[in-house]
């Protein structure tokens, strides 16, 4: 009997299961070694499932109730599944754009190579070398990879009815044909020859080492933090929630994640407090929520006290992940970006011309409004705003990277882009008769220049607050920020001219949930979502008074959300009546969606797009284009 168990023991556990029974089936009496054999070996096949079930990555994407019944209404229960299963894990590439004003998709193909293959190379720009080390330090692919086996991807499942979702182009095809044969290939798309794939790899089926009754070093992460790492970061000092006990410096551990859970004040919480020791049992933080979102393993850059104590730092350096992505950061600085396929397209459906000027409107961090400028060859002006003046910053920091000077970049509310008249509060409307507003694009028009509109009799009678009285009282006793200061200035503005811009472009502020990988999404409600939508709306008014009568106004988000697409093309065409569709080139995604959406019983009917009307938008859904954004445009 001992050396049938030998035999037995190294053989697939299911094959142990049925030649046992069929020895006990056999067997004229049933013998108390093998009845025990049967049941330990029968245990350890259920706890081998268990801690496969366990430490895996297939994680389940949880809406709020109404909102999923909304978008099943407007996609379909199998449709919206396929969208759901596909934003919890990222695109299967890098995208990478090539500053044509610098270098070629050629060079930059060979620099690459290069660095993927752990060699020096210079950079065109500033010469300055990249080294194996500092390859290595970022690039995933030119890493170990680890004991992990590949499982087939959400890239290959294709349509069971053998048609593409949403009516996608056939080119698209031929881009991914291409990106399969190559670890770094051109986009095969017209005219986007300058747009580069770098091929990554997952999901992997990772091999923790986990044994019974000895729990493994592990650390959870945040939900934002483990979206960071399936995209190919590290994991970083604020991004651990909790840790095990005795975990030291080098020491191997495994990295999982807590998703926010509705809490007693009605907001979102993990229900945990941060430094957390974890025990490896039941009452551990999120530990049967945690079941299936595993996402790698890493050697720990710290010990357990180090990762709390310190404020910032990699605490975990990424060993083996689920999903391998070449990160590319800092890496030939000035040649290349690295951006989502649906942002270049983006910049490419607005078509600017050289000379003409263009506004970016929400322009952070400035991808798009850079895209713009090298199409235009750095001659004319793109006139770029945000709200926020570090992100300003952050624009003017990537333009001078990048070599362009025809990037102005102001501060400034796109609520308010419009300059004030006379000092009054809101801006005035024009009106146009219905056949002024013309889209030709050889159109000219008188550009406008940026202008500020001082009234002192507005300025009399200005309320304070004791918050900003409190605040000015701070800056005069400790001077001027570190952004403010040291070259860290930044452009105010008060607005624009009516009619002062050839094209503008609406990258608008939205709900966000084409993003991916995504690994969260309750926070949503439909009040919330119809607010982005107002929101969106009165941003749209501001665009539709800045472009002159045959300009452009291209307006794109990166939500599934219709009420931030299509509802927001309804409210322009109803409302501005001398708006109209253009064509859009190139074109990626499918038609919009037709039809309405009754919301809150009935008391609310969210409009759509009418029949004619589908085809002169694209969407760009992550259930069939795996690689990319959920990003809606429409040209007008």
């Amino acid at each position: 009997m001992n050396e049938k168990r030998k035999g037995l023991s190294a053989q697939n556990p299911k094959k142990i299961l049925l030649q046992l029974s069929n020895t006990l089936q056999g067997s004229s009496s049933s013998s108390a070694s093998s009845s025990i054999l049967y049941r330990t070996d029968s245990f350890s096949f259920l706890q081998m499932r268990r801690s496969s079930d366990r430490y895996s990555y297939k994680p389940t994407l949880q809406w709020n109730p109404q909102v999923e019944d909304y978008f099943i209404k407007a996609y379909g229960a199998d449709h919206f599944s396929r969208i759901s299963q596909s934003l919890t894990r990222p695109s299967c590439y890098s995208c990478i754009r090539v500053n044509t004003l610098k270098s070629t998709s050629d060079g930059i193909i060979e620099k690459l190579t290069a660095i993927l293959q752990g060699k020096t190379v210079k950079s065109g720009s500033d010469c300055t070398s990249v080294g194996e080390s500092d390859a290595t330090a970022e690039v995933g692919p030119s890493k170990k990879l680890g004991n992990f086996q590949e499982e087939p991807s959400l890239d290959s499942v294709s349509d069971p009815n053998g048609t593409l979702p949403m009516g996608l182009l056939r080119d698209e095809d031929a881009l991914n044909e291409k990106s399969q044969s190559a670890s770094i290939s051109k986009c095969q798309l017209p005219g986007l020859d300058h747009v580069l794939f770098v091929k990554g790899s997952g999901p992997h089926t990772i091999e923790y080492g986990d044994v019974p009754n000895q729990p493994l070093k592990e650390v959870i992460v945040s939900r934002k933090c483990a979206e960071a790492v399936l995209r190919g970061a590290q994991v970083f000092v604020p991004g651990v929630l909790a840790c095990s006990s005795h975990v030291e410096k080098g020491d191997t551990v495994a990295v999982s994640v807590a998703v926010e859970k509705p809490s007693s004040d009605g907001g979102w919480n993990f229900g945990f407090t941060r430094g957390t020791v974890l025990q490896g049992l039941e009452t551990d933080p999120q530990f049967l929520e945690r079941n299936g979102v595993y996402i790698g393993q890493g050697n720990a850059m710290m010990s357990r006290a180090g990762i709390f104590r310190a404020s910032h730092g990699i605490a975990i350096e990424m060993t083996n992940r689920v999903f391998n992505l070449p990160s590319f950061h800092d890496v030939l600085e000035g040649e290349i970006f690295l951006q989502n396929l649906p942002s270049i397209i983006t910049a490419h459906v607005l078509d600017p011309q050289q000379g003409e000027r263009i506004l970016d409107m929400c322009a952070a961090p400035g991808g798009k409004t850079t895209a713009i400028a090298i199409l235009m060859r750095d001659k004319g002006e793109v006139v770029a705003v945000d709200r926020s003046h570090n992100k300003v910053m952050d624009i003017q920091k990537l333009a001078a990277e990048m070599g362009l000077n025809c990037i102005t970049a102001y501060r400034l509310d796109a609520l308010k882009a419009v300059a004030r008249v006379n000092g009054s509060a809101d801006p005035v409307i024009p009106t146009r008769d219905e056949d002024s507003l013309v889209v030709n694009v050889n159109d000219s028009g008188q550009l406008g220049f940026p202008v500020e509109v001082c009234d002192e009799k507005a300025n009399k009678n200005v309320y304070l607050s004791k918050a900003d009285i409190r605040k000015s009282m701070r800056r005069m006793r400790n001077g001027p920020g570190r952004n403010q200061s040291m070259g860290g200035r930044v452009e105010n503005s008060k607005g624009f001219s009516h009619d002062s811009f050839d094209r503008v472009l609406l990258d608008a502020p939205c709900s966000a949930l084409g993003l991916r990988p995504r690994l969260f999404s309750g926070e949503e409600t439909l009040d919330s979502l119809r607010n982005h939508g107002k929101y969106q709306k009165r941003m749209f008014d501001q665009a539709v008074q800045l472009v002159r009568p045959g300009g452009f106004i291209v307006y794109s988000t990166c939500t599934i959300n219709p009420g931030e697409n299509e509802a927001l093309v309804r409210y322009a065409l109803d409302t501005y009546k001398f708006l109209s569709l253009a064509p859009q080139h190139p074109r990626v995604g499918g038609p919009g969606l037709v039809g309405h959406c009754e919301l809150f019983d009935g008391k609310y009917v969210e409009e759509w797009l009418r029949h004619g009307e589908e085809e002169l938008v694209q969407r760009k859904n992550p259930d069939f284009l795996h690689n990319s954004l959920s990003r809606f445009c429409r040209k007008t």
